[in-house]
């Protein structure tokens, strides 16, 4: 049942993420830009671990490149296919270290893999289709995140960042799902103080 939920609004989400025009999503996504940059555990975060953006995600690449301007540790996923696990790997230049991956999107190239350890991580930058105001997260149904987050510190920062429209109202959760500590639209910052508790 709670698959099917999650199915269900996942499409509807992700074809209203999609309507948006390419400027309107360049404007947007400058936005929750700026919004991420004042959430203070944000702010103050060595290592960071942003996702790649691909298809109508909100664009990360700028807030990349201003961590990187910086001099923040700036990690992005490397996935493994097979097994559905991932690697935090650094990146020091946007344009040389990465190609594309699996689902074609960006990853490090194989001579530029830096791991990680997933404990040195101050904030993750959560990926998702929809969130909601209790920290509740739909991701893409691959549960990479869900492995990767286990063997995170519990003081690392869960942030969502995704335009106002993925906020709704519900978001079916099963327990092993990680809750969102914040969720920066480019309208505002949300605390969800259901992810407070310890994980």
């Amino acid at each position: 049942m709670i698959h099917k939920r999650k199915k269900e609004l996942r499409k509807k989400v992700q074809e209203l993420r999609d309507a948006l025009d390419p400027e309107q999503r360049k404007s947007l996504s400058a936005r929750v830009a700026e919004n991420l940059w004042t959430v203070p555990e944000f702010a103050a975060a060595r290592t960071v671990l942003f996702f790649i953006s691909f298809r109508s995600e909100v664009d990360t690449l700028p807030m990349i490149r201003r961590a990187l301007d910086e001099g923040k540790v700036v990690c992005v996923p490397c996935t493994n296919d097979g097994d559905k696990s991932m690697v935090a790997s650094r990146i020091l230049d946007l344009e040389e270290d990465l190609a594309p991956g699996n689902y074609d999107i960006l990853e490090p190239k194989c001579d530029c893999l830096r791991p990680v350890p997933p404990e040195e991580i101050d904030v993750v930058l959560m990926p998702g289709v929809a969130f909601d105001l209790s920290g509740g997260r739909l991701g893409y149904g691959g549960g990479y995140y869900d492995r990767f987050l286990q063997r995170c510190s519990p003081r690392c920062r869960l942030i969502a960042v995704a335009f106002e429209l993925q906020v709704v109202e519900h978001v079916p959760c099963a327990d092993h799902d990680a809750r969102i500590h914040n969720i920066v639209t480019e309208r505002r910052v949300i605390d969800c103080p259901a992810a407070c508790r310890p994980r």
